[in-house]
């Protein structure tokens, strides 16, 4: 544990997770509190956060706590970024759905463990990837789950959690209707119903989708399926309850990710990122990169 007083700054999205760990968070503060100082910044939409995030690129401080889901943590690389902050160190305090980064790195609920790692001197570098102007840290899709994530109200989230995405997979599942990408990855053009680059082990949770990769390899996996139907849906979700990896599926192909570029066909690409609707775009550029945070570990 470090013995230098540390000057902390938390950025807590308070729209997310509909306030659940409120309690576990004014402990944490609290016990920050007693031997470093803490400043928090409630925000309430993106712009509030952008105010933010500018506002504290003047400020002289240690470490950087960000509050919230998958999609804040998403959002805040990007501010990073855009003001020079990218070489602070960052913790991760969950507050969202899924949490998927908590599942990564193994984060703890509980006041004591997160304040632990907070004042450590542990960290790991996530490496992040490119899509046309932002950077992700867990994965970017294009088509079955994009469409789910757009069909899903904000609101109706934060109070109905995980059920949801239960209510909205099995929706669009019962109603499959494809939109045909085309997709240009080391030089060869294919045709696609859907795509998944995954900078994470797991998915939709806790369910892991590669063992080839997790959040602090330097290793992105494309899954790419092709004349997706019902039948390997279903497929798809037992090699994921079974085998933890979906590579063994021959209806699907693999890749590892350098660059990557997904063209429309017909109507405009629908994508997500890092669990957060990415909206509509004419083409897509995803590519490795040499970018990473430092995330404090415990």
């Amino acid at each position: 544990m470090m013995k230098k007083k540390l000057k902390f700054i938390a950025i807590l999205n308070s729209k997310a997770g509909n306030g659940k760990n409120r309690k576990l968070i004014n402990s944490v503060v609290e016990l920050v509190k007693k031997n470093h100082e803490i400043e928090v910044f409630e925000t309430q939409s993106e712009r509030s956060a952008k105010t933010v995030f500018k506002k504290i690129s003047k400020r002289n401080f240690d470490r950087l706590i960000i509050i919230g889901g998958d999609g804040s943590m998403f959002f805040a690389i990007n501010e990073m970024i855009k003001n020079n902050m990218v070489d602070k160190p960052v913790a991760f305090i969950p507050e969202g759905t899924a949490n998927i980064l908590q599942i990564e790195a193994r984060i703890k609920i509980n006041a004591n463990d997160i304040y632990c790692t907070l004042t450590s001197n542990k960290y790991k570098k996530i490496n992040l990837t490119k899509i046309n102007e932002k950077y992700f840290f867990l994965m970017a899709g294009v088509g079955f789950d994009s469409n789910i994530i757009n069909s899903i109200n904000t609101d109706i989230k934060k109070y109905l959690g995980k059920f949801i995405f239960a209510y909205k997979f099995f929706k669009s599942f019962l109603f499959l209707k494809n939109n045909i990408i085309n997709i240009k990855i080391n030089g060869k053009k294919i045709n696609a119903d859907w795509v998944l680059c995954t900078n994470s082990k797991y998915y939709a949770g806790s369910y892991s989708i590669t063992k080839s990769t997790n959040i602090f390899k330097h290793k992105i996996i494309v899954y790419i399926f092709q004349n997706l139907t019902r039948t390997k849906l279903l497929y798809y979700i037992w090699l994921i309850l079974t085998k933890g990896d979906l590579s063994s599926a021959k209806s699907l192909i693999k890749k590892n990710l350098q660059s990557l570029q997904i063209n429309k066909i017909k109507r405009k690409l629908l994508s997500q990122v890092d669990g957060e609707n990415f909206g509509y775009s004419d083409k897509l550029f995803i590519s490795k990169t040499k970018k990473f945070i430092n995330l404090l570990v415990s």
